[in-house]
């Protein structure tokens, strides 16, 4: 089958996945526990939907494509915090200290990101260009923070013995995967590592596994049933929670809350 061909029945199953993905979460009530995650979806089925129709070197394309991303940033940086605040709810003052450490990142990471963008725009580049360009180092510069800040949460899992949902551990290690992808797949995109086309189809081909594997793992019961990230010693998993327990409460004080 042609890359052409392959990649668009792989779009199509990806759009059809993200719609029953909406549909599973709407009918088990998950949404409500996971609101910025269902909303992502439920905006992914319509912009998932248009490329379909168009040409990618069309302007209408282009005009859509610069509609539609940041939305999707916007997106991206609400399902990250949604993430964080589901596996740190019980802990507020490392949630907000770790929210503002967020929004430092992306204030620091953008500019620099778009800055980077300027030598290589003269006076001669036309407009759609340019803006085309801004929007892609935008994009380059969340992805950057956003993965430099699920890092951290993987590090703190690491450490810490938090007690977790099965879902929650199931969206946070999926979500990661898929996040991650996206951001390689900028680097790779940057550098011309890789052919587009050939990128395009892993990537769509590992969003289609990450949504199937969403669709069988999340679950109302994933809700009850309690996954214990690491496993460590009773004593050394009491130390590590006496530590945590305490640092949450400094921060706490810290805030005034």
């Amino acid at each position: 089958m042609p890359n052409a061909d392959l990649g668009i029945v792989l779009q199509v199953v990806s759009l059809f996945g993200a719609a029953v993905l909406c549909l599973k979460l709407f009918q088990t009530g998950l949404w409500r526990r996971y609101p910025v995650f269902f909303w992502y979806f439920t905006f992914r089925v319509p912009d998932s939907t248009w490329p379909l129709f168009l040409k990618a070197d069309s302007s209408l394309y282009q005009k859509l494509w610069m509609l539609t991303e940041p939305v999707a940033w916007l997106f991206h940086i609400l399902v990250v915090f949604e993430l964080y605040r589901l596996v740190l709810e019980d802990h507020k003052g490392i949630y907000t200290l770790g929210r503002w450490a967020m929004y430092a990142a992306l204030a620091i990471a953008i500019p620099i990101s778009i800055l980077s963008l300027i030598p290589h725009f003269t006076i001669h580049t036309p407009d759609k260009t340019r803006y085309m360009g801004y929007e892609f180092a935008t994009a380059r510069g969340i992805d950057f923070s956003l993965a430099l800040f699920l890092l951290l949460i993987l590090l703190f899992l690491s450490r810490y013995p938090i007690k977790l949902s099965r879902n929650v551990v199931v969206h946070a290690a999926l979500y990661t995967i898929l996040f991650f992808s996206d951001a390689f797949a900028v680097f790779l995109r940057t550098f011309k590592i890789v052919a587009t086309e050939t990128l395009n189809i892993v990537m769509i081909g590992l969003s289609c596994a990450c949504i199937a594997a969403w669709l069988i793992l999340l679950s109302r019961r994933g809700e009850e049933v309690q996954a214990h990230l690491p496993s460590i010693s009773p004593q050394r998993e009491k130390n590590a929670l006496r530590q945590l327990e305490a640092l949450n409460a400094t921060l706490l004080r810290a805030s005034g809350k």
